[in-house]
């Protein structure tokens, strides 16, 4: 099955300026994104869409597909995932080859898991769904305030 990794790091935010280049454990998340997709290797592909030229010069260093700066279009605060990472998909279907599914990552949500990815991708192969959504059922938040009991 061919999957393309799709990052997708705008740099606008009204709660948190440059929510996406903000540091945890000493890099950015962004970079912990990045990482994370090529080190599970079970991705074609990936391709970083941004709006940020910081972001772009990233996502080259660590080499993967970052060919363009975002449409401001694509760039507003109510500009959905789906926009996003469909204007993506074109682009690299028409400038590489076509893909079985997507794999949409958010570098706000650093803390997944390859058995968590591979688990959605076996689904989404058997199930035929077009969409999955990968998640632990119970996640201890600790910034909750109401109490587990």
């Amino acid at each position: 099955m061919k999957v393309l990794a799709i990052i997708t790091a705008r740099k606008g935010s009204k709660r948190l300026k440059n929510k996406n280049k903000k540091i945890l454990g000493k890099k950015p998340l962004v970079n912990w994104t990045i990482d994370f997709a090529k080190k599970i290797n079970l991705f074609q592909d990936i391709l970083m869409t941004t709006d940020d030229e910081q972001i772009l010069k990233i996502s080259k260093k660590k080499k993967i597909l970052a060919p363009w700066i975002r449409p401001e279009y694509l760039s507003r605060d109510k500009t959905s995932s789906y926009l996003t990472a469909n204007h993506a998909l074109k682009w690299y279907e028409k400038n590489f080859s076509k893909v079985d599914c997507i794999c949409l990552l958010q570098p706000t949500s650093p803390f997944r898991s390859r058995e968590n990815v591979k688990a959605g991708l076996k689904l989404f192969k058997k199930s035929g769904k077009s969409v999955i959504s990968v998640m632990q059922k119970k996640v201890k938040n600790p910034f909750n305030k109401i109490e587990e009991k």
